[in-house]
C-alpha cells in the first residue's frame, strides 16, 4: 500500500503542478501530507484508570451529562461512558451482568426497541469487548444505539459500559469506525502487588 507521501507526490506530479516552482510544490505536499495525517486525542475516564482514544472531530460534554466521559461528534452522535472496577461488583455479579443491566436501563426508556445486529465478541491479550447495535425511538424520533462493553482482563481491575447514540444513518455508516474508538481503550492503572498484599496478612 503506498504511503501517504506516496501518494501526495504522485498528485503533485499531475498536470495542475506543471510550471510551478519548488517552494510552491513543497508547501502542497505539506498540505497533502497535513491532511493525510488524522489528528487524535486522549480522554481518560476519571478515576478508573481507563483512556480512550477520538479523532479531534470530537469534542468533550462530560461536564453536562451524567457519565464519567461524554463526547459529541457534531450533531451526528454522542458516546456515553460508564466506568466500573471489579471491588465494586457484587460478589456474583460479572461484567457480563452489567453489561445486560445497563442495556435494559437504556431500552426501558426507549418505545419499539429492537436489536438490528449482535456483532461477535472481539478478544485480545488485555480486552473482551462486546458489541450490540439497537434501534429504538424517544419522543417519537429514531435512533440507533451502539451498546458496547469494554472488560480489561487481569491484572487490570476495570470495565467501561460504552454506548454511542444518534441519528441511525451515521451510526450505521461510521460502525467500523466507532470500533476503532473502542479497541483504542486502554488501562492505565498500577497492577495490584498480589505478593505485598499475602505479605502484610501474614
Amino acid at each position: 500500500m503506498a504511503s501517504v507521501e506516496e501518494d501526495s507526490e504522485e498528485d503533485l506530479k499531475s498536470e495542475e503542478s506543471i510550471g510551478k516552482t519548488p517552494e510552491e510544490l513543497k508547501k502542497e505536499l505539506k498540505k497533502a501530507l497535513e491532511k493525510g495525517v488524522e489528528k487524535k486525542q486522549v480522554f481518560q475516564v476519571i478515576p478508573y484508570d481507563m483512556r480512550f482514544t477520538f479523532s479531534d472531530d470530537w469534542e468533550e460534554t462530560t461536564d453536562h451529562s451524567q457519565f464519567d466521559l461524554q463526547m459529541k461528534r457534531g450533531n451526528r452522535y454522542y458516546c456515553s461512558i460508564f466506568g466500573f472496577k471489579d471491588i465494586d461488583l457484587a460478589n456474583d455479579m460479572t461484567p457480563e451482568d452489567i453489561y445486560e443491566l445497563q442495556k435494559e436501563d437504556l431500552l426501558g426508556k426507549r418505545d419499539f426497541t429492537e436489536l438490528v445486529r449482535e456483532e461477535p465478541v472481539w478478544e485480545d491479550e488485555s480486552r473482551k469487548i462486546y458489541r450490540e447495535l439497537y434501534s429504538g425511538e424517544l419522543d417519537g424520533i429514531k435512533y440507533y444505539y451502539y451498546c458496547c462493553l469494554v472488560d480489561f482482563k487481569e491484572p487490570a481491575q476495570g470495565l467501561a459500559w460504552v454506548v454511542f447514540s444518534g441519528v441511525p444513518s451515521w451510526v450505521e455508516n461510521d460502525v467500523e469506525e466507532l470500533d476503532q474508538i473502542l479497541m483504542s481503550a486502554e488501562d492505565v492503572g498500577d497492577p495490584v502487588d498480589v505478593t505485598s498484599a499475602d505479605e502484610d496478612e501474614g
